[in-house]
């Protein structure tokens, strides 16, 4: 055994492995598809865990002779550990619950190696979590944008958000959060493009299948302030998080204004929001929309609600014509009216 061989199986050693989380994802995992073991046959289940060793096996195998690719090895998150580290609730929620899908596909160009860590979807949200590992200091704007999404090979039309965490100079993690899924099916190929700003590109595909604990609540809730009715109609219950879906009729210019949730449990514990899809229709004067609120707890029942109005400085968008073409756009027009200023709500969750 060389010395770069043996410093590098001590490294893999000394790696923290949790394995309280891996048996939890394992039992639950084991346990949502309890019911379907008939229709699977014992050695395509031995098949699956004996390619994902082998697989593991031709990794370290290929590290012992590359001390580069040895230490991107080192910094490979553990699977699944992009959610849990997250900082997002639902997300976190999800990963401990087993309920995302692990998917751990690597893909390495030149120095840089990427892995498309997993995925989770239901009516509420569709999220992706990635690492990227390189030899090199990565940029801050490396990916610029984030990638480019496609569903059953065809481009998503919903909206998109990109955030990424900076672990080291060399190790980054990602997340892209989808918005306007209603038109999805349950089952669907995902393709994630990644572009590096220096040309490089890592294309990933993989199936996706939704989870069906979401609880449809409706609220039907109506009031009116200063020339805007609102119209908040049900709210979708997930283990990730909660997706309330509203329609704004108003009879003056908003400017580039938008509506959000404040949500604050029975406990006073206040639920961040997060990203949500709006589509305005300027000759109908109307704002339909959804917003993503943290999870609540299991054991809340009651959310209370205030709307209220967002008038950013300035707000990029698309604009969709007739035909369907869409042209990119920033608004920067402000609102100078009243203040709009709406009542609060309760919403009961059992």
């Amino acid at each position: 055994m060389t010395d770069k061989t043996r410093s590098f199986q001590e490294e893999m050693n000394h790696i923290h492995v949790p394995t309280e989380k891996l048996d939890a994802i394992i039992s639950n995992t084991i346990g949502e598809y309890e019911g379907k073991r008939k229709k699977l046959k014992g050695n395509k289940i031995v098949y699956s865990l004996t390619a994902v060793a082998a697989a593991f096996l031709l990794l370290v195998s290929t590290s012992s002779v590359s001390p580069a690719m040895a230490h991107i090895v080192s910094k490979i998150p553990i699977l699944g550990s992009v959610f849990s580290d997250s900082g997002d609730p639902g997300l976190e929620q999800v990963n401990e619950q087993g309920l995302s899908q692990l998917i751990g596909t690597s893909e390495r160009v030149g120095n840089t190696s990427m892995t498309l860590d997993e995925v989770f979807y239901d009516e509420t949200r569709l999220t992706i979590g990635f690492s990227i590992v390189s030899e090199k200091p990565i940029g801050d704007f490396y990916l610029f944008s984030g990638p480019e999404i496609t569903i059953n090979g065809k481009a998503f039309s919903g909206t998109s958000t990109y955030s990424e965490r900076k672990l080291s100079s060399i190790h980054k993690m990602g997340i892209v959060d989808m918005d306007s899924m209603e038109d999805l099916p349950d089952t669907f190929t995902l393709g994630v493009t990644f572009t590096g700003v220096d040309g490089k590109q890592w294309e990933f595909t993989t199936q996706v299948n939704q989870n069906n604990e979401v609880q449809n609540v409706v609220i039907n809730h109506q009031q009116k302030a200063n020339g805007v009715d609102l119209k908040v109609s049900e709210v979708k219950v997930s283990p990730a998080s909660l997706l309330f879906s509203y329609q704004a009729d108003y009879d003056k210019d908003l400017g580039n204004g938008r509506i959000d949730f404040k949500v604050i449990d029975e406990k006073g514990n206040e639920l961040s929001s997060h990203s949500g899809g709006a589509i305005v229709d300027h000759e109908k004067k109307r704002i339909t929309g959804t917003i993503l609120i943290d999870p609540k707890k299991v054991d809340v029942e009651k959310l209370t609600v205030t709307p209220y109005m967002i008038f950013p400085e300035a707000e990029m968008g698309v604009e969709v014509d007739l035909q369907g073409n869409e042209t990119a756009i920033t608004k920067s027009q402000t609102y100078e009216g009243p203040e709009i200023n709406f009542e609060s709500f309760t919403v009961t969750i059992r």
